[in-house]
């Protein structure tokens, strides 16, 4: 065996145990092993056949003859009006009784949105060949079906520039399919593998992007199967702050294209009105993050113009067993309006460190960031604590004010400096005052929205001191999405501007202190 085929045999070796444990873990609890599940498969939902055509006539036959000399009438009745642009393309497969059990679901689903929501797209289907790389045409894909599948090499290199481009792919276990739901997580992990999936929770923006939606209700059966009301189902896979992927391990299809149950159709899924409102919610979220997908700072790049690192500020992002990756950029634009203000040399070059890792004592500061809830190891406290005690300083941020990652932060901080309190920082302090006087920031709207602000607000942040210096820093408003310039549109944080303002306060600061 070649040494390139030996690297890729282990590769597998180590990455194949890693996505089945990823998705046993995600998948875990939602009900594909239940004797329901398993009955599921006999009570499948049919296609409608289709509608019959009307009656046609042959020939001009049973037309009475027009009268000569004719004179054409002048057309007065109106047009048809224009196609209303393509919102979402159901991907199609040689398999039809398989990715179109539910003709109509897309379509139907935005009827209802005109009619509820008063706006008017249209849908097409789409065979994999056709894939675009650029989502400009086909702002979302959706896959659906009942059957295990897997896309080719290069279709999955397709629908990752898509992915990177903008573009969002909805996944839908038609009937609740425990094979589709495997097949469709592995395929999320083979499409964007840097970033894990995860279970979005009730506070993600795609439960009030529309709909405020507190009550999430499921069919009898999909209840038998180990749905449990209220608790969504539903994995994600985000690319910088936007989830780009969506999989319904619960069916929202037949929601859509009203199939009821009955006798011949047990369907695992989302009652109806839950899965058309998801429905909605959904696309009014894509719509709304589509000009966020790519923010200014993605197209700048910060180079280090000296190789040599001596002498220069450098902030370290650390690692760990959850979402930790949000907003890429946004360091870099951050050090770049740092070292405008202040001169100080700075290393551009991205710096990531285990928290576990000793390697975290070679960086005087470290920059925390997420989404979703998480939870230390108990190796990463206590290396952590240690960094702290030792005169290290942490600047960890609530990335779009997320209340997952807000919640987890505070209770590890109670673990880790245990007596020691996390507290708002006073508007005296003088944090606030250099280089830059901050009294009060702009919040973006959604933030604003929350708080039920109609102006400018108090900068907010929290710190525990340790031997007279801050030791930890932290924002639970987003920040890094203002570094890195991007809209956002469902950010709990601050303005670009003020953002930034902020954040090169807390790196004076930290020099400084």
């Amino acid at each position: 065996m070649s040494i390139r085929n030996m690297k890729s045999f282990l590769l597998c070796l180590l990455v194949v145990p890693l996505l089945c444990s990823a998705q046993s873990g995600l998948l875990r609890g939602l009900g594909l092993d239940s004797d329901v599940a398993k009955e599921e498969t006999a009570y499948t939902c049919v296609p409608l056949p289709p509608a019959t055509p009307p009656a046609q006539h042959s020939s001009a036959e049973g037309l009475p003859p027009l009268p000569l000399p004719v004179v054409p009438l002048r057309r007065t009745e109106k047009k048809n009006p224009p196609r209303p642009p393509v919102l979402i393309a159901k991907i199609a497969t040689s398999k039809q009784s398989d990715w179109a059990t539910n003709p109509g679901d897309t379509k139907n689903l935005l009827k209802w949105m005109a009619k509820n929501l008063n706006v008017h797209f249209s849908e097409t289907n789409l065979p994999e060949i056709q894939i675009p790389s650029d989502p400009k045409a086909v702002p979302v894909l959706y896959r659906t079906g009942h059957d295990a599948f897997s896309f080719s090499p290069e279709t999955r290199q397709k629908l990752r520039e898509y992915l990177l481009q903008g573009g969002s792919l909805i996944f839908d276990a038609c009937c609740g399919r425990a094979a589709f739901a495997n097949s469709a997580l592995t395929e999320m992990q083979e499409l964007i593998p840097e970033r894990p999936p995860y279970l979005l929770d009730v506070n993600h923006p795609l439960f009030r992007s529309f709909f405020d939606i507190k009550k999430i209700n499921f069919r009898p059966y999909a209840l038998k199967a180990g749905a449990k009301n209220g608790d969504p189902g539903i994995i994600g896979i985000d690319v910088a702050c936007r989830t780009a992927v969506f999989l319904f391990r619960w069916d929202v299809s037949c929601g859509w294209d009203d199939q009821p149950d009955n006798d011949r159709h047990h369907c695992l899924g989302y009652d109806i009105e839950t899965a058309k409102q998801l429905g909605a919610n959904l696309m009014a979220y894509i719509t709304a993050e589509r000009s966020a997908a790519l923010p200014l700072s993605q197209a700048l790049d910060f180079v280090d113009a000296e190789k040599n690192k001596s002498g220069k500020f450098v902030i370290a992002q650390a690692k760990y067993n959850g979402q930790w990756k949000c907003r890429e950029a946004g360091l870099s634009m951050l050090l770049n309006s740092f070292h405008e203000q202040t001169k100080t040399p700075v290393r551009f070059a991205r710096e990531e460190v285990e928290l576990s890792s000793t390697r975290l004592f070679d960086m005087p500061f470290v920059y925390l960031s997420g989404h979703q809830a998480f939870a230390f190891t108990e190796p990463e406290r206590a290396n952590l604590r240690s960094f702290l005690l030792r005169g290290g300083i942490l600047f960890a941020e609530s990335c779009c004010g997320r209340e997952g990652f807000n919640q987890s932060f505070r209770l590890e901080m109670s673990k880790i400096l245990e007596g020691l309190p996390l507290e708002r920082l006073a508007a005296t302090h003088p944090l606030f005052a250099f280089p830059n006087q901050i009294k009060d920031v702009q919040p973006r709207a959604a933030l604003a929205e929350m708080l039920q602000a109609s102006g400018r607000i108090p900068p907010e942040l929290y710190g525990i001191r340790h031997d007279g210096h801050l030791a930890v820093i932290f924002s639970p408003r987003g920040l890094s999405c203002g570094w890195e310039l991007a809209e956002c549109p469902y950010c709990g944080g601050i303005h670009p501007k003020d953002s930034l303002a902020l954040g090169v306060n807390i790196l004076t600061y930290s020099l400084l202190q």
